[in-house]
This record gives C-alpha cells, structure tokens and sequence, in this order.
C-alpha cells in the first residue's frame, strides 16, 4: 500500500527530459541487496528492500537507516566573490555564519517563484551546495546565468564521481563512531554542520543533516571508496538500507517539503510556508548585509499580497489523500492535497495540501474527495512526529 502511494505522488507532478535512466554508482550494490529499483530523477532508484517499506520506515525511527541520496547535486563554489554569488543565487544569510556551518535556503527565479531547495554549506575556502536530482542541471544553468549577469569572480564544480550517503536515526551517531573511531568526535558535531575528515587514507565530507527528521548525517567519499564505506556501515549490524518509499513517508511524519508537490517554480515562499528560510535585511538599517540581493527578492512583497493559499498539515480520519486530491469544504473545492501517505508511526493518513486562506487554520474540520469518498479531515500543526536532531546543550 504504501508503496503504491509513493509512485502515484512522486511520478504525478514533476516530468524529466532524460534520455535514458542514469544509474548510481552503487546501482550493482543495490541489486545485490535484492532493491527494487524504479525510475525516480532520472535515475533508477531503490525504492524499498526485501523487508519492505513500512520495516524500513520503522526501522529508520528505531535504529539507523541508511539512503543513497547520489542522485543528489553537488556542487563547489570557488573564488573571491563566492559570498556574494551565493547570496544573490540563494535565500541563505551567510555572512554570520561559521565555517562549516550548513543553511537550507532556496533558489527563486525573478518572480519568486521556488526553482529548488538546496542545502549551502560555508567553508574557509569554498561553498558547498547540494541540490535536488531533478533540478541539479537547471539550477547549474541559473549558475551560469548569475556569474555572467554580474560578473562574479566565481568557479564551480559539480562533483558528479562524489557518492553521497544518508546515515539517519537514534543510532546513526553509533554508527559512526564504530565506522570512524570516537577520535574524530563526530558524535558531538551540532546539527546542520560539516566536517571533513581522513581515515587510512580516505577523504570523507560528512554534514550532520538529513530528510527523515532524525538524529543523522550525509555522507561524501570518492566513488571508488563508497562500497567499502557501505559495507562498514552494515558491519555495525545497527543499520540497514532504506529505499526511497521509506524516505517519503519519513519526511512527511517530520513535515518537509518534496519540491515538485510542496515547492516548484509557480510557487512562493510565502505560500509553501518556508519564509524562515529567507534572508531578513538588517533591522537596525534596513539593508542586507551582502551587497548582492537574491533574486527574486523584489516580487516577495506582491507575491505575500497576492497569495490565495496556504501549505498545511492534515490528518485523515479514514484512508490516504494522495494528489490528485481536492479538497472540500460543504462540497465546495477549497484546496488540493500535493502529498500524503500512511504514517507507520502514528498508524493514520496524513500529507500536506494547499488550502484556500479562509480555511487554512489548524484544527479546521475538512473533506478529502477520495475517488468520490468524502472522508474528512483535520488541518494539523507540523511535524507529525517529533524532529530529533542533534542540538548540544548551550553552556
């Protein structure tokens, strides 16, 4: 069941013009481990494993999952004018920010609307952004777009031989320490920060983040190294693989947005309700602290007036909304659903729909049209289930 919901949401909106299915670097790997491999980004992707979805949603929550997110962007910023390249081409507010820390910002076009999610990490001699799969080649090209516009003094590299590694839950930080050795202090690194760091002579960039709404990390490592790295991280019989049915219903539990349902290039950041994730000016002088201004900047104040919806949360009483999915209000379409699916921890429906403003309030009582069954359901805060990333205690 579960399954079936993920390919219905995740093919419905977004569209690629892929030629032919790229293939991960550990594409063998996973077929070894009996993955079920589907089309996802323009990659063949392991949707689940021979235990299924719902163990591996579990399993994640429990103990530590592991995702190939290779399928990912990266990409590296060089250059004398790289701050001021990224704060034009994102939202993130950099110039506090301290080496090695991460910002999940995003990248609009000139109308504000949302051309992807990336997350930026600030190192001492270059940026460090990922991006999605379907995305990556389009937001390169609005690069490309900005360092000619401006002129920045600005190189880039994509970093398409980089593996990347998603290690996430209540163990992930045990995992590595057994993997990595307790020397390097991974387990004390904050959420939302990057490393680097070399073992028997193996470079690996590792951020602590992740899109379950755990406790974990993503990691980097040449693609030669990234089967080894793999088997390791089994070895410490605290993880296991998770395919990309798993991810899906993780992160709606911890309530995050999937770009192409709760973000595209239509949609604002007032809309999908992701405003924290834009830089603010100063507010003792009004102005921003780069002299670059992010593009779409200027639309954001007529998009905030001009929006007619909301994203929200909702549980379902009965059954899965999954898109294509209206949603009612005493017969009357008041929205649509753009994500749903079953909660393997709460053990109900839920998703994320765009709601007309006059109804867009948690606790309002609303009716999902479910192939013609009117089931109802409640708009709810988000998360679902509780975030647990790694905050050090302040002294």
């Amino acid at each position: 069941m579960i399954l079936i919901a993920f390919k219905q949401q995740n093919m419905k909106k977004i569209s690629y013009s892929f030629t032919q299915l790229m293939k991960l670097h550990l594409h063998d790997y996973h077929v070894n481990l009996k993955a079920k491999m589907v089309p996802f980004a323009g990659y063949e992707m392991p949707v689940q494993y021979p235990q299924g979805v719902l163990k591996e949603h579990l399993y994640c929550r429990e103990s530590c999952g592991l995702f190939d997110v290779s399928h990912m962007g990266q990409v590296k910023v060089f250059g004398e004018d790289r701050m001021k390249f990224v704060e034009t081409l994102t939202t993130g507010d950099f110039q506090t920010k301290k080496s090695g820390q991460s910002v999940l910002c995003l990248i609009l076009n000139e109308k504000a609307g949302i051309i992807d999610d990336t997350i930026v990490a600030k190192r001492d001699d270059h940026i460090h952004i990922v991006v999605n799969a379907g995305n990556k080649f389009i937001d390169m090209k609005q690069m490309d777009k900005i360092i000619k516009d401006y002129n920045y003094k600005v190189q880039y590299e994509y970093l398409k031989d980089k593996p990347l590694i998603a290690v996430q839950g209540p163990n992930a930080h045990k995992v590595l320490n057994e993997v990595f050795g307790t020397e390097y202090n991974l387990d004390k690194i904050p959420f939302m920060f990057m490393v680097n760091i070399k073992k028997n002579g193996i470079d690996y960039q590792i951020n602590r983040c992740g899109y379950t709404g755990e406790d974990g990390y993503e990691i980097s490592v040449e693609s030669s190294k990234a089967q080894e790295l793999c088997d390791q991280l089994l070895a410490t019989k605290m993880a296991q693989f998770c395919g990309l049915g798993a991810r899906d219903s993780l992160r709606l539990e911890a309530g995050l947005c999937l770009h192409g349902h709760e973000m595209d290039d239509t949609i604002s950041p007032y809309e999908a309700k992701l405003m924290w994730t834009v830089r603010k000016p100063n507010k003792e002088t009004g102005k921003y602290n780069e002299s670059a201004a992010f593009i779409g900047r200027d639309a954001l104040p007529q998009r905030q007036k001009d929006a007619k919806f909301k994203r929200m949360g909702f549980i379902t009483q009965s059954g899965i909304a999954r898109p294509p999915c209206d949603i009612e209000f005493q017969g009357q379409k008041v929205g649509s659903v753009t994500s749903g699916t079953y909660s393997p921890n709460l053990k109900k429906g839920l998703g994320f729909a765009f709601i007309n403003n006059e109804y867009a309030k948690d606790g309002t009582q609303l009716q999902a049209d479910i192939r013609g069954s009117k089931v109802n359901i409640t708009l709810s805060p988000t998360p679902f289930v509780p975030q647990r990333y790694y905050k050090p205690e302040k002294k």
